[in-house]
């Protein structure tokens, strides 16, 4: 399973993430194969993150999926359209900070 985080920025300059993003992802992911769970972090309001946990075969398609189900949810929520995607990303975490990393 991957964790994708899907940055944005508001096209608005006083733009907030509305509170019902998470379930209208969610939504949108039901009819997506692989689709587990999705959390959205509001903060910076200026380029809130979401959360989106698929399983896949690999990184590049769990990301690519993850750019497919916004794409997707802004279609299907015109209110959405008001924040630009910057990328969908699994996010790297060095061995270190893992707590099941065995030394």
């Amino acid at each position: 399973m991957y964790l994708v985080h899907v940055y944005l920025r508001s096209r608005q300059r006083a733009g907030v993430l509305p509170d019902w993003t998470a379930a209208a992802v969610a939504r949108c992911g039901a009819e997506v194969d692989g689709f587990e769970h999705v959390s959205v972090h509001p903060a910076p309001a200026s380029a809130p993150t979401v959360g989106i946990f698929l399983r896949a075969s690999s990184l590049e398609e769990a990301e690519a999926a993850a750019e497919s189900l916004w794409r997707r949810a802004c279609a299907a929520q015109p209110l959405l359209r008001g924040w630009e995607l910057r990328s969908a990303e699994v996010p790297l975490i060095a061995p270190e900070y893992l707590s099941w990393h065995a030394e």
